[in-house]
């Protein structure tokens, strides 16, 4: 009788062993993010932009949500071209996550007050 609390006792400790389900998918983003910081590059930065639309699009067709923070990047280096579609990505950063809103506001007030916009 000691064998059944034995085996109830592993299948509890075996099952909390379980990988739990991918929910994001980063694609290759801190490879790109380090040449980026690292060479500084406008070729680097193009690759890790690259990259961003490859995660954003990928999550998408895989059923994942878009990982915290890639719109709201995207969007960043959007504006930083002077793309009007910014607005776009920093509005699903705060749909697809709502606790961001105050970072992405103060993001937003950061580029509006810079002195090259």
């Amino acid at each position: 009788m000691k064998i059944i609390p034995f085996l109830l006792t592993s299948v509890l400790f075996l099952s909390g062993c379980t990988t739990p389900p991918l929910k994001y998918y980063y694609g290759k983003y801190s490879t790109t993010l380090y040449r980026t910081k690292k060479d500084g590059t406008p070729g680097s930065l193009e690759n890790h932009k690259n990259s961003l639309v490859k995660i954003i699009q990928t999550s998408k067709e895989r059923g994942y949500r878009v990982p915290p923070g890639i719109y709201c990047e995207y969007a960043y280096l959007l504006s930083n071209e002077g793309n009007p579609e910014a607005e776009k990505y920093f509005a699903l950063e705060i749909e697809t996550y709502p606790e961001s809103e105050r970072f992405v506001g103060f993001i937003r007030n950061q580029i509006k007050q810079s002195p090259s916009k």
